[in-house]
């Protein structure tokens, strides 16, 4: 007979171990820390080892606690695989990707593979900022680097996350025609400092980046408009508030409706690039390697399509 743990608390030690905290892992799996700390003082019983240091400010996993969450995360990861591809339900891939990304980039595109493969769902989670090397909920995530293009392990799971470059991106100053005619064609970066400026709070130092590619200082920023979602910074652009910096695969339908036109026929690479995330555990499924070659190639077709973002306006 095997003589397993009680495998309640396998899930219980995976969420206090990654939070670090009992607490935390409570309010996750909304339950009492007091549930939290007896589920894990059964495994520790059935283990006949410690794996947290328990400290006065809480909990830090041990050696051997880490070493344990290696291997039940892997365990965890494989028993969900296994389960999704005995559900009767349909094939699902869990996504997370940058608001941007999602909103003004994947979202549209989704008909598409909806079209191609009608019986896989899609469950689209937003989050701003980079991948968690530390979440193991999701099956694919969009998000931006600064890594290189070739496919790679990703830092701090090696052997569960791999990174691949979706495409690269470039910078460039927008603004409305209208706007445009009112101020005229400038002669140089520099005579943007007395423009009004738009920036999106999340990719604050895109001015910074792009005037330090032209050789010149930054403008003072200040008095420039910020927005949390870049769907709201490109609007305000388009209803003539001021000039943004322009992401030409997120505003690909501005520029071809010419809603928004370059300001310079300068642009800079940015320094970052959009890359593709999937998890070892889901990979091998069939909707994962679905949706992996179909996003891959509509990025591939998108970068054609987009290869000469700057336009000057005539």
């Amino acid at each position: 007979m095997l003589r397993l743990p009680p495998l309640e608390s396998l899930r219980f030690f995976e969420a206090a171990a990654r939070h670090q905290s009992f607490a935390r892992a409570a309010s996750e799996l909304d339950v009492t820390p007091a549930a939290v700390a007896h589920r894990i003082r059964t495994l520790e019983k059935h283990l006949e080892a410690e794996l947290f240091d328990r400290r006065s400010r809480g909990v830090r996993l041990n050696r051997r606690g880490r070493a344990y969450l290696k291997e039940v995360q892997r365990i965890l990861a494989d028993v969900h695989g296994i389960s999704q591809r005995h559900r009767r339900e349909a094939p699902r891939v869990g996504i997370v990707s940058v608001e941007a990304v999602a909103e003004r980039w994947l979202v549209p595109r989704l008909p598409s593979f909806r079209a191609a493969h009608p019986d896989i769902a899609i469950e689209l989670e937003t989050n701003h900022r980079g991948v968690d090397p530390q979440r193991s909920d999701f099956d694919c995530w969009l998000a931006y680097t600064g890594e290189t293009s070739a496919p790679r392990p990703l830092t701090r799971r090696e052997d569960t996350l791999l990174e691949e470059t979706l495409y690269e991106e470039q910078l460039v100053p927008v603004c409305s025609p209208v706007l445009l005619a009112a101020r005229g064609r400038l002669g140089s970066p520099a005579e943007l400092h007395d423009w009004p400026l738009l920036y999106d709070l999340g990719w604050d130092a895109d001015w910074s980046y792009w005037f330090a590619r032209q050789g010149e200082l930054t403008p003072d920023l200040s008095r420039a408009s910020g927005f949390r979602l870049y769907s709201m910074v490109i609007q305000a652009a388009v209803n003539g508030i001021g000039a943004a910096i322009g992401r030409p695969m997120l505003i690909a339908r501005e520029l071809d409706r010419r809603t928004l036109v370059p300001i310079f026929d300068r642009q800079a690479e940015a320094p970052e690039r959009c890359c593709l995330i999937t998890t070892a555990a889901s990979r091998h499924r069939p909707e994962v390697q679905a949706f992996r070659k179909w996003v891959l190639q509509e990025a591939k077709t998108a970068a054609r399509t987009v290869a000469d973002p700057v336009r000057t306006t005539p």
